[in-house]
């Protein structure tokens, strides 16, 4: 595993050389931010469930070492609650709530340099995650949160600053996410041509 990210450093190193050297080859400028909001479909933990649902809040700006390939930073907002009916009497319905914070470097791969442009990607970094559970509301003070690293995987395509995706975040611990975004992408549209 360890030759492997070495082994994608230096390709991207020296992709990242040749590009700067042959930038009038370029068709997309190289700086832009990718801003989305979606919905989070929550990992289901249980049978019986009456909603399971959120949303999520996105921006990552991003950078084309070549055309097809380029590196960027997500940070990410998500909330989602799953809510299930339960088989005390008393109690109609419980639910629990996720929160998820996530820092991640992303790596998207293009398949054309059309306006059409699907593409593949993914990222590994930080996901903060606080877990509501509605039984243990009393004490809002003692609300449980982790910190680990794990990973992202997505697909999707841009079609001129219109982006849609789909990620599925592989969380663990019950706060795994599937995200279904739409956004725009601020920059990077084709260069202008010079005569």
């Amino acid at each position: 595993m360890k030759k492997l990210v070495c082994y994608l450093v230096a390709l991207t190193i020296v992709q990242f050389s040749l590009a700067q050297g042959s930038d009038t080859g370029r068709i997309f400028k190289k700086f832009k931010v990718d801003v989305s909001i979606g919905y989070a479909i929550p990992q289901s933990s249980s049978s019986g469930s009456n909603f399971s649902g959120g949303g999520l809040i996105a921006i990552e700006p991003k950078y084309a070492v070549i055309d097809p390939l380029s590196i960027g930073l997500r940070v990410e907002a998500a909330a989602t609650v799953h809510e299930f009916n339960n088989n005390n009497s008393n109690i109609s319905n419980q639910s629990n709530g996720k929160a998820n914070v996530s820092y991640l470097l992303t790596c998207d791969y293009y398949f054309s340099n059309k306006g059409f442009r699907p593409f593949i990607g993914a990222g590994a970094g930080i996901f903060k995650t606080a877990n509501v559970d509605s039984t243990n509301y009393n004490d809002a003070s003692s609300i449980p949160s982790t910190s680990q690293f794990r990973f992202m995987a997505r697909t999707g395509f841009e079609a001129s600053h219109f982006r849609l995706g789909i990620e599925y975040n592989f969380v663990g611990n019950g706060a795994s996410y599937l995200g279904l975004k739409v956004g725009v992408c601020i920059g990077g549209g084709r260069k202008k041509k010079t005569s």
